[in-house]
């Protein structure tokens, strides 16, 4: 069976890296606490908050992507799924660069370079062909339709309820990965 992941906030967790790139930005204060949810809640809520907003998400996946870390459970998934005989893929909706990132970090290629050095190529068994990277949600809906996957996970519900969601697979929402590999490896 052909299982299809998201990339940002499925296998790659940013909590700890918004947090810290946020308060190193002077974004939040020290003291701040949260998700990146609560960050970008509480930067969208004051003036020009959408704009440090992305300011900051340019910063994250980009030149400071190493601050992120592996969704608890997604590694165990991986290889539990690989063992059972199951082939993966990965479809990620990520642009080149991030907006107001004076670096022009290619967010692509530090996407790949984390996933290398995560051991994703080495330890969990993806090639390059295995990962695909596009512009938008309609990109990658198509993307996804195309490679026909039996199961999708994705941490966005509104992805996996789109009308141009293939019929034909299962779509999964991540709550937490104890919970898919329950329902999809059972």
């Amino acid at each position: 069976m052909l299982i299809g992941l998201d990339l940002d906030n499925t296998l790659i967790g940013y909590d700890h890296a918004f947090l810290a790139v946020a308060a190193e930005m002077g974004l939040v204060g020290a003291d701040f606490t949260g998700t990146k949810a609560d960050i970008r809640a509480a930067l969208r809520a004051r003036p020009g908050g959408e704009t440090d907003w992305q300011r900051l998400q340019g910063q994250v996946y980009g030149p400071r992507i190493d601050l992120a870390e592996a969704m608890p459970g997604s590694c165990d998934f991986i290889i539990r799924a690989r063992a059972l005989g199951h082939d993966l893929v990965i479809v990620s909706h990520k642009t080149r660069t991030g907006h107001f990132d004076p670096t022009g970090t290619d967010l692509r290629q530090a996407a790949l370079g984390w996933l290398e050095r995560q051991g994703y190529f080495s330890r969990l068994g993806f090639v390059r062909d295995d990962i695909h990277f596009e512009n938008d949600r309609a990109a990658k809906l198509a993307r996804i339709r195309a490679l026909a996957p039996a199961i999708f996970v994705d941490d966005l519900a509104e992805l996996l309820e789109d009308p141009d969601f293939p019929a034909a697979t299962r779509a999964i929402l991540l709550d937490d990965w104890a919970s898919v590999s329950a329902r999809v490896l059972a």
